[in-house]
């Protein structure tokens, strides 16, 4: 059915507000040193209200503005994945700001635009809207990569990001070109029509494949992925959460409903494309991390083979494999989230980000060191955390999918993971610390870092309500 946008599209509407009464705010308030920080709570207070004000969105649900915008359950999901992404991020960039010489209120700017990008990818159904959204996202990461203008390897990040980004939409738009004149169209569901009245032609398939190329650049796929482990390791920390967390899922919002739309008469075909570039990112992913020294770095790698586990769950798409990947974004969220928060918190004490600082981080703040614990365990994939039903699902919807092969891949590559997370639990708990001063911790730091070791455990403990929403998703 066909809506107002103005009636089920509420939630985007308040992001693109908070992000327009930020910038007028941002020119109202004193131009003083807390200016920043008093923006970046406003912005985290005005996130969690449209947080809540989501929860209360489902049902809501179908076309908007001629068909160009579709609001369902599996757009319901993502964006209650982007706002909690954006309140971590905002926080995060709040904390970081004694790091920044200049522009404080600029950045989070672009942290609530780059929102606005997700956003709007989620509910995209044509790829002019999407289009636009995803290169709103873009340019704001673009920016804030190479925000630490006094750092070499920030402006590094910034320009390889930049180049390689450019060339991935290059290859966006010319595959674009192929669809249209294939099909005639740019509205996801006219494409999907006319593809299955009239068969898969040379120049669509074609098309197809480059779209999906670049898209597999977003989420950092192999052989797309070589951008992300120095990206990663230059941008300020709070950036580098938000590529893992935000712009990644985003990623994943567009392939999900490129499948489920233009793309579903050809998803045998991307299908089996998905499997074996999932297979490659796994084994790539968790390769790569094990002579990491750098954190940032490490944890680069670990989300190339994690965007591996979740391309399973496109290669099992639809049956069972969709849900899968929707659980597993969230859990994705709240164990990496959760080790960002420590990134953060604790980098503020250390000079390099190298992994060797965070010696004997137990004993120098026990707090910091549980929340990292149980975020790399998490992420590894130990019961009875989130991580651990997350790949178990992922893995489960192979199996019933006929992917035995990459099931064992992925079996395989969770006991390569443990040996680097686990060599990061033995630095922290073994290790003797450099400095034994303590880190001191807010009362905000440790509520964000609570909430975030409760996520980490309810998802593991007590899926049931998120398995349930995530698969009434694809129902509706």
């Amino acid at each position: 059915m066909t809506f107002s946008f103005w009636t089920i599209f509420r939630t985007e509407i308040g992001v693109v507000l908070l992000a327009l009464g930020a910038l007028v705010f941002d020119i109202l308030l004193p131009d003083d040193e807390k200016r920043g920080r008093t923006l970046a709570s406003v912005a985290m207070i005005g996130v969690a209200l449209l947080f809540f004000h989501a929860l209360g969105q489902w049902g809501n649900f179908g076309y908007g503005a001629r068909g160009t915008v579709l609001q369902d359950g599996v757009s319901f999901v993502f964006k209650l994945i982007f706002l909690p992404a954006a309140f971590l991020t905002l926080f995060m960039a709040r904390e970081y700001q004694d790091r920044l010489k200049r522009g404080h209120e600029e950045f989070i700017l672009l942290i609530l635009f780059a929102l606005v990008g997700m956003v709007f990818v989620a509910v995209a159904a044509d790829f002019l809207l999407f289009f636009v959204a995803l290169e709103t996202l873009t340019v704001s990461m673009y920016v804030m990569t190479s925000y630490l203008r006094d750092r070499a390897a920030s402006i590094e990040a910034g320009v390889k990001y930049v180049v390689l980004g450019a060339l991935s939409t290059a290859v966006f738009l010319y595959g674009l070109s192929f669809i249209y004149g294939a099909t005639g169209s740019t509205a996801y569901r006219d494409i999907a029509a006319h593809v299955a009245a009239g068969g898969l032609s040379p120049a669509f398939t074609f098309g197809m494949l480059l779209v999906f190329s670049s898209l597999a650049f977003k989420i950092g796929a192999v052989p797309f992925h070589l951008w992300v482990p120095d990206v990663y390791e230059g941008a300020p920390s709070p950036v580098t959460a938000y590529l893992a967390i935000g712009s990644k899922a985003a990623g994943f919002a567009a392939l999900v409903r490129l499948w489920m739309t233009a793309f579903a008469p050809a998803s045998a075909t991307l299908g089996a494309l998905a499997a074996v570039i999932a297979a490659l990112t796994i084994i790539y992913g968790n390769l790569g991390a094990i002579p990491q020294t750098n954190m940032k770095r490490l944890l680069g790698y670990s989300s190339i083979g994690h965007a591996g586990y979740m391309l399973i769950g496109l290669a099992a798409f639809p049956d069972s494999g969709g849900a899968a990947l929707l659980y597993y974004l969230l859990s994705y969220l709240v164990s990496t989230g959760g080790v960002f928060l420590v990134v953060v918190a604790a980098g503020r004490h250390f000079k390099s980000g190298d992994i060797s600082e965070y010696a004997g981080l137990s004993r120098r703040s026990p707090l910091l060191a549980a929340g990292m614990l149980l975020g790399l365990l998490s992420l590894a994939g130990v019961p009875p955390l989130a991580g651990f039903f997350a790949k178990f699902t992922i893995l489960w919807a192979g199996v019933k999918n006929g992917l035995l092969w990459l099931v064992i891949i992925g079996l395989l590559n969770v006991i390569t993971s443990l040996y680097y997370y686990l060599k990061i639990v033995k630095v922290m708990y073994v290790d003797k610390p450099a400095d034994e001063r303590l880190i001191p911790l807010t009362l905000d730091q440790r509520v964000i870092q609570y909430f975030s070791i409760l996520g980490i455990l309810v998802l593991g403990i007590y899926q049931g309500p998120f398995v349930r929403l995530v698969e009434a998703a694809f129902r509706n």
